[in-house]
């Protein structure tokens, strides 16, 4: 129970919220346990007091007091606010039904860009859906995501299907996260994140879009998880922390397929040093009671795997593999564009007498002194295209000539047609004005009719 003078501070706390000119970067409102009606009746007149203020950027509700009356004594301040950048839930009694409370104030607020939900035993799948969703419709970029189950400790933890988050929920949350490209921070522990939901979060990492710098798991994972988060570093060039609590099944294997992509220290073939990760720093495994399952040696090699930035660190792989092949890098497939860049870096790690085991090298000679220039090349490039552009030319005007051999042939046949047709003519108009002799006037027909004769030949040729 709250006393009035109590009461009366948090009403003067209200009002000093409402009229301060500075930002409060965090309010905590703690309860311990159920409260009774006084207290509702003051909290519910602090909520009323500070809507509208504009101070506050974040806010934690935390203890087991906080539940569904909390936040309708302060559902008016959050549905009108439009400032505040970070909201947090910790070991309440958040559920579905005071969720649907929050849809408001996540779908108006653009600024959001905290969200944590940790040790909420009563938030479920339909919880983690109904505010993800709203956040998603309202714009929020993003940037730290924080949902971790309840009573989640120990190891032992893991056993059991304890956890009010299923599967089902993994998946809106991985689904989520590959719809937020702004996220930049994410802590997921829950007992039903399993190999699948470490492939589904994998999927997002390696996308070159991806801004996550720091990851925190734990679940029911084991060997495969790792593995699918090495694959996804290839291409990554974000992640600097992987943080793993609480998995099942985890060994040196997991631990070895990270250091074969991520550790300067491991030695590799050429094309998986350009196909390794450069910016991954650390990975920390959560310390176990013995027998661990994971070496002290591999656990020691992952939080190790370099103190630098991703530019030195692949200048330190690739100078581990030129130094133990530098008498053959002919394989690196480099070009002679690529040599003063080479000779330089020959010489600034490993100074004059790797330079010159460079250089005396038979097999080396080929890539050092044998390339054409790059004017050269550019030249030979240009040439090609030339080159190809004339075999077209060609190959047109070979065309050309084919089809116009087909038109000369054509109008051959049709002079010689029409020549023929004049002749004919010619013989006809001869032999009608030829004149006939009186004799054969009767025994002829008339060569224009054929019908009546000769004689009527000049009346029917007018």
């Amino acid at each position: 129970q709250i006393s009035d003078t109590h009461a009366a501070s948090l009403l003067e706390l209200a009002s000093a919220i409402q009229s301060t000119p500075r930002s409060i970067r965090c309010m905590c409102l703690r309860f311990k346990d159920d409260v009774d009606e006084s207290t509702m009746s003051s909290f519910l007149y602090f909520g009323q007091m500070i809507v509208s203020a504009k101070a506050i950027e974040s806010l934690v509700l935390e203890g087991n007091g906080v539940g569904h009356e909390q936040i309708v004594c302060l559902q008016e301040f959050l549905s009108t606010n439009k400032t505040l950048r970070g909201i947090n839930f910790t070991e309440t009694k958040l559920d579905r039904s005071s969720s649907i409370l929050l849809t408001g104030f996540l779908t108006g607020n653009s600024s959001l860009r905290v969200l944590d939900l940790s040790s909420n035993a009563r938030v479920d799948d339909d919880s983690i859906d109904t505010i993800l969703t709203a956040i998603s419709l309202g714009g929020s970029q993003l940037s730290t995501l924080n949902i971790c189950d309840a009573h989640f400790d120990g190891v032992e933890d893991l056993i059991g299907d304890n956890g009010s988050i299923t599967t089902a929920g993994v998946r809106t949350i991985t689904a989520f996260i590959s719809q937020t490209p702004s996220l930049v921070t994410i802590c997921l522990k829950m007992r039903s994140l399993n190999d699948e939901g470490i492939r589904d979060l994998s999927n997002v990492i390696r996308r070159r879009d991806s801004k996550i710098s720091r990851l925190e798991i734990s679940g029911t994972f084991g060997n495969d998880a790792l593995q699918s988060i090495a694959e996804a570093l290839k291409s990554n060039q974000s992640l600097r922390t992987i943080d793993i609590g609480n998995s099942l099944n985890l060994t040196d294997e997991g631990g070895r397929a990270i250091l074969r992509v991520a550790s300067v220290n491991v030695v590799n073939t050429w094309e998986q040093i350009m196909a390794s990760n450069n910016t991954l720093r650390s990975v920390y495994l959560k310390s176990r009671p013995p027998p661990l399952l994971v070496s002290q040696d591999i656990q020691h090699a992952l939080r190790n795997i370099t103190n630098v930035d991703p530019i030195p660190t692949l200048k330190q792989k690739v100078w581990r593999y030129v130094d133990s092949n530098i008498e053959d890098l002919s394989y690196t497939k480099l070009e002679a564009k690529h040599m003063p860049f080479l000779l330089s870096f020959v010489k600034e790690r490993g100074g004059i007498n790797s330079l010159f085991r460079l250089i005396s090298s038979r097999n080396n000679v080929p890539i050092l002194f044998s390339h054409p220039t790059p004017e050269r090349q550019h030249m030979e490039s240009i040439m090609n295209k030339v080159a190809l552009e004339n075999a077209t030319l060609r190959a047109m005007l070979k065309s050309e000539r084919q089809f116009n051999d087909i038109l000369n042939k054509e109008n051959n046949s049709l002079r010689s047609l029409y020549e023929g047709d004049i002749a004919d003519d010619e013989t006809v108009t001869t032999t009608i004005m030829t004149p006939l002799l009186p004799e054969e006037s009767d025994n002829r027909r008339c060569l224009c009719c054929r019908r009546g004769p000769i004689s009527k030949l000049w009346e029917c040729f007018r």
